[in-house]
Formats: structure tokens, C-alpha cells, sequence
């Protein structure tokens, strides 16, 4: 009789534990935050329009304001972030010493901005006071050459001039990456959503778990977000290990695998189901921020005027309402702004600025 009942014991233990690991299923993200809080523009900060083209990104600290927008031959333009006044174009596209390739996404820290390009396995930083003091066609220092079979890089962050975090996927399983310069792995971890998934091979798993990386100003804490889905992760670097502290998975991609041109055609296409999710992350040494829409793919362009905060455990803070729908954020924890890539009503791009 009492094993018996230390069984059924047990049995509802082992229940309850599945249904505590789960429990975040039951929930959408947006109804994890209880409060929402309205930002209107702040009219007087602006930026000169005629020095934007296409923007695919924004990234800022308490002095610099960095807008990826390729054109006229370079990848970026240097703002200051206070006045909006445009300072210098830099990162010559190319294929030269002092160039980099086109496309390459780029982390701001430390008052260097690092870029990498996974197609040529080099990661390379620029000087930010060199570019600020008139040097704009200085070139960028190269830090390192890696070669590590069987990873796929979507983002890149530097975390010193040595050791370096990426996500993507790792033996087409594993999200994240911890390297250093000799392209020795330190650690990796955390599976991807479709590791076990039949459908997905090695290069269309990698395509489907793309996303954003972001790193706490301070400390070796990170979050990183995966495309088209509600799913975020916060982990940290203890003793050159990966440590997940919270992964919230509320909602995978829905999308499905293609191969054609027999087997050189690789793509993940979207469905009437798939959601906008996560669209970009911006970080300070408090929070992460998280550009965010719960819209389906069809129904939206991949804009948002809601903007999520966490702590760096993971856990939900509070929500913010822009008053116009965004592309791109930026969040500066100096002068406390929230920067905005918009498009105004020419269909151009401008950037606006909201204050916490």
C-alpha cells in the first residue's frame, strides 16, 4: 500500500513539474505585461532625413547614434545622439583591406563599433573618437579570422577584442556559441526550437533561427530573440560557460522548409499564420528592450508600435505605446530616449526620438 501510494505520489509530482515547465504556453506575451504606458515624439530632437537611405538598423550610446543604411558605396552613418547632427559616413563597402562586405550587422560598446561578416569568418571593430574627430575613411581593425565548422552566424557580439558570442545554430542544434579568437570553442548551448524537426535540414534550421542579440552595456548578460515568433532567451557568461537564466518560448515560427535547384535553393517560408513576433532588441544595463507585434505577416508590414520591457532575468516589466509604428529602436539609457526608424508620409525613412 505504501508503494502504492509513494508512487502515485510521485506520479503527481512529475505532472505537476511538466505542467510548471509549460505553463508559459498558455500565455501570449503581450498578456504577461498588465500596464501600458503612451510615448508621444519629442518634436524638437530631428535628424536630417537627406543624410538616410534604407534603414535595416539602429544602435546607440550616450554620444553616438549608428543607422545602418547602405548607400553611396559605405554601410553606416554616425550621428550624435544628442543634437541629431549628422557626423559621418563610414564602412567602405568592398572587398579591399580597408573595406567590408555588404550587409555586415554591427554592436556599439566601449565607444567601438564591432561588425562581422559570416560569409567571410572575420570579425572587425572601428574607432568611434577616430570617426568623431573628422577620420572617416580610417579602416577598420580586424580582430579575428574564424573558422568553426558546423556554425551558421546570424548576430555577433564582441565581448572583448578575444572572446565572442554568436547565435545562429551549432551543429544544427544549438543557438548560441561562446568562441575566442583562435576559433576555439569555449561553450554552447541552449537547443533551437526545431532541433528535432525532420523537415528542417542543416541550412534551412539555421535560416528559421535567425534573430537579434543583445548584450548588457556591463555585464556578460544577453538576450536574443528568434524572427517571426514570441520566442526569447536571457542567458549569461560565468567562467567562459553559457548560463540560461530564462528562455521564454511562447510561440515558435510557423513556417515551412524549402529546397529547390536541386539542393542549391534553400528558403523558410512564411504561412497566413506566421506572426510578426519579435523585431528587434535594444539594450541598457537595466533592461531590454523588445520592438514587438503580435500581428500576423500578412495583415502588417514588419512594424510595431509596442515596445516590451525586461529585466535582465527575464522577467516582464512594463509595456510601451508609441505613437506612430516603428521598424527600428535604439534605446539610450544616458539620455534616457527611445530612437525610432520610421517612415514619414513621402514613404522616406526619418528617425524619431521618444522620452522615457
Amino acid at each position: 500500500m505504501m508503494k502504492y501510494v509513494n508512487k502515485i505520489i510521485f506520479l503527481w509530482l512529475y505532472v505537476s513539474v511538466l505542467i510548471g515547465c509549460t505553463e508559459n504556453k498558455t500565455h501570449t506575451v503581450l498578456e504577461l505585461f498588465s500596464e501600458s504606458y503612451p510615448l508621444s515624439i519629442m518634436e524638437e530632437w530631428c535628424v536630417n532625413e537627406d543624410s538616410l537611405a534604407v534603414i535595416e538598423g539602429l544602435i546607440c550610446d550616450g554620444e553616438n547614434l549608428i543607422v545602418n543604411d547602405y548607400h553611396l558605396g559605405d554601410s553606416y552613418t554616425l550621428f550624435d545622439v544628442k543634437s541629431g547632427e549628422h557626423i559621418a559616413r563610414f564602412g567602405a563597402i568592398g572587398q579591399g583591406p580597408d573595406e567590408i562586405p555588404l550587409g555586415c550587422y554591427g554592436y556599439l560598446s566601449k565607444k567601438y563599433f564591432f561588425v562581422f561578416s559570416d560569409r567571410i569568418k572575420t570579425i572587425m571593430k572601428y574607432s568611434l573618437d577616430s570617426l568623431r574627430s573628422g577620420k572617416v575613411n580610417g579602416s577598420p581593425m580586424r580582430l579575428a579570422k574564424y573558422n568553426i565548422p558546423n556554425m551558421e552566424i546570424s548576430r555577433l557580439i564582441a565581448i572583448d577584442d578575444s572572446t565572442f558570442v554568436g547565435s545562429g545554430t551549432y551543429e544544427s542544434r544549438y543557438q548560441y556559441l561562446l568562441f575566442d579568437k583562435n576559433s576555439r570553442v569555449l561553450d554552447y548551448g541552449i537547443d533551437v526550437y526545431n532541433s528535432t524537426d525532420s523537415l528542417f535540414d542543416i541550412y534551412t534550421r539555421y535560416l528559421a533561427n535567425q534573430g537579434d542579440l543583445v548584450m548588457n552595456p556591463k555585464k556578460k548578460e544577453f538576450a536574443s530573440s528568434v524572427n517571426f515568433s514570441s520566442n526569447i532567451d536571457f542567458f549569461e557568461i560565468v567562467n567562459n560557460k553559457i548560463k540560461v537564466k530564462k528562455s521564454l518560448r511562447l510561440g515558435d515560427p510557423i513556417s515551412k522548409p524549402f529546397v529547390g535547384g536541386g539542393g542549391t535553393i534553400f528558403s523558410v517560408d512564411l504561412t497566413e499564420d506566421t506572426q510578426i513576433g519579435y523585431i528587434n532588441l535594444s539594450a541598457t544595463t537595466q533592461y531590454v528592450y523588445a520592438l514587438y507585434s503580435d500581428k500576423k505577416v500578412y495583415e502588417a508590414s514588419r512594424k510595431s508600435n509596442i515596445v516590451l520591457v525586461f529585466d535582465w532575468n527575464g522577467n516582464p516589466v512594463k509595456k510601451y505605446v508609441l505613437d506612430t509604428d516603428a521598424y527600428y529602436i535604439a534605446v539610450d539609457e544616458v539620455q534616457q530616449n527611445i530612437y525610432a526608424a520610421v517612415k514619414n508620409s513621402e514613404s522616406g525613412w526619418s528617425i524619431v526620438c521618444y522620452s522615457l
